[in-house]
């Protein structure tokens, strides 16, 4: 099944997240997909398509998602 991971785009002066569909691994260990939304010309994502990332359920616009803050 697909979730959406939050990933933070860096280098665009606040803090902005981009949705992006992942699957679950583990727990809390989802591997990225997406690679459709990735243009590395037009936005830096923290973490790329691909990658194993741990998520931490985090507030975002006073609605709980699950954000990317780890390598794994």
């Amino acid at each position: 099944m697909t979730d959406n991971i939050y990933v933070r785009l860096l280098n665009e002066g606040t803090t902005v997240y981009r949705p992006v569909p992942a699957l679950q691994i583990e727990d809390n260990i989802y591997q990225l997909e997406g690679s459709e939304l990735y243009d590395p010309e037009d936005e830096t994502w923290e973490f790329i398509p691909g990658a194993h990332v741990m998520v931490q359920e985090q507030l975002l616009q006073n609605k709980s998602v699950l954000v990317a803050v780890a390598h794994r």
